[in-house]
């Protein structure tokens, strides 16, 4: 039987990124995406918002291009994989973080602070553009 775990995310970065590398030199970046919806409330009129936070990992040509191009506020189209994963926090206790594994990305809108036009095509098949 086949199982699938596939998420698709378009939002907005709450913060620039950065690139680190893990102790075998892999490129790494971790991003905020934020996803927003808004709606009018039927009884009162009046308009709502809810946004929804996703902490999203990206390797290697993924985290060297958003590092690259990308910073607080521009938009970005995720492909990926949930995973959750357990860890002690500072205190010692057990906690869960769930996450996002980017396997694919688009980037659909920067402020300007990239170039524009740029097309960079990953080895894996993963197409990043500018728009």
């Amino acid at each position: 039987m086949p199982y699938i775990n596939k998420i698709e995310i378009m939002g907005n970065l709450g913060k620039d990124p950065e690139l680190r590398h893990m102790p075998d030199g892999t490129p790494v970046a971790k991003i905020n995406v934020a996803v927003s919806e808004k709606w009018t409330d039927k009884s009162t009129g009046e308009i709502k918002e809810h946004t929804e936070w996703f902490a999203v990992l990206l390797y290697n040509r993924h985290a060297e291009t958003v590092c690259r191009h990308m910073k607080k506020g521009d938009t970005v189209l995720v492909y990926g994989r949930l995973r959750t994963r357990l860890y002690t926090d500072k205190a010692g206790a057990a906690r869960s973080v769930t996450e996002v594994v980017c396997n694919e990305m688009q980037i659909i809108r920067t402020a300007g602070h990239a170039r524009q036009g740029v097309t960079e095509e990953n080895t894996a098949g993963g197409i990043y553009s500018m728009m």
